[in-house]
């Protein structure tokens, strides 16, 4: 199983996440993965990273798809893939209601449709550098005149409908917050069904979960409660976590993460307890982990650090 890592949520600095990502490289981590919620375009930060790496995969963690236009992300896909010479893979997903409703006002809704038309415009921006498609959800006609190696796409699945879409269009899926119980008997083999049903091999599990580097259960607590807070209370992984069975999730909706929850769903403790969790998702069918850590305590951001070198020193052991 490959070895990744998400930068942390402490990120706000051009200058400092080029460094990350220069680490990253150096410890010998398969990829390093940039979210784009409150943070930098992470397509603008690592075309830059050109300058700082030369062999690290950079992968976007996950572009919305609702809030940029097919055409426009083809666009910068391809820019920052010249730049990088191959190195992106393009992570995407449709986002949720209540954010691409509630915070950039627009409309949510037909998510597989819009999802695989979407896909669809970008392979044909990616492999004859022109889209057109007289779609549901998207008419387009147009040119992207950029000499650019192909772009990986992967996308964000954990329902079915999803992964059965993943399993015919995409280069691999981007699960988040599933147990691994859940990547074994669902995301697997609903994913495989899929990709031999349209006759190809099936895309890579590349699963992402916060983890915490700590024994002290109100730092934890503390931690999940500061980062992570906003999870339960989203309708798809609320369900999510219905659906895996996950002491109180009944409650998610409303209350958010009780500890029980936190201790199915988080993986934290020492590093054994880490290495633990990776092994639980290697034996589920996870082909690459990507750990986000989550900085606690008293200085956040030291304990970030600590974290990540545990994971990259896990690494090197292994």
């Amino acid at each position: 199983m490959k070895r990744s890592i998400v930068l942390p949520p402490e990120v706000r600095d051009l200058g400092q996440a080029l460094g990350w990502l220069e680490k990253a490289e150096a410890q010998g981590f398969h990829s390093a993965m940039l979210g784009c919620g409150h943070h930098m375009d992470p397509l603008m930060v690592f075309a830059l990273a050109r300058e700082r790496t030369e062999r690290i995969l950079l992968t976007t963690n996950i572009m919305p798809t609702f809030t940029r236009h097919p055409l426009v992300m083809a666009m910068g896909a391809r820019t920052a893939q010249a730049a990088l010479g191959g190195r992106l893979r393009l992570g995407l997903g449709p986002g949720h209601a209540s954010i691409i409703e509630g915070c950039f006002g627009l409309r949510f809704e037909r998510l597989i449709r819009h999802t695989e038309e979407y896909v669809e415009v970008l392979r044909q921006c990616f492999s004859k550098g022109q889209a057109k498609l007289d779609g549901e959800t998207f008419r387009v006609d147009w040119q992207i005149d950029v000499e650019a190696p192909d772009v990986p796409i992967l996308i964000a699945s954990l329902g079915e409908q999803m992964l059965r879409l993943a399993g015919r269009v995409a280069d691999g899926i981007l699960p988040w917050l599933a147990p691994p119980a859940y990547v074994r008997d669902t995301i697997v083999p609903t994913l495989r069904a899929s990709a031999a049903k349209a006759g190809r091999a099936m895309p890579p599990v590349v699963m992402i979960m916060p983890c915490i580097l700590s024994t002290n259960r109100d730092e934890v607590r503390a931690g999940v409660h500061s980062y992570l807070s906003i999870y339960p209370r989203l309708e798809a992984y609320a369900a999510l976590l219905q659906r895996c069975g996950v002491p109180d999730a009944d409650r998610a909706l409303a209350d958010g993460w009780t500890d029980a929850m936190i201790d199915a769903v988080v993986p934290h403790g020492d590093e054994a307890a880490l290495e633990a969790s990776m092994r639980a998702y290697e034996a589920a069918g996870v082909d690459e982990m990507a750990f986000l850590p989550v900085g606690v305590g008293a200085d956040p951001q030291r304990s970030v650090v600590r974290t990540w070198d545990a994971l990259a020193g896990l690494m090197a052991r292994r």
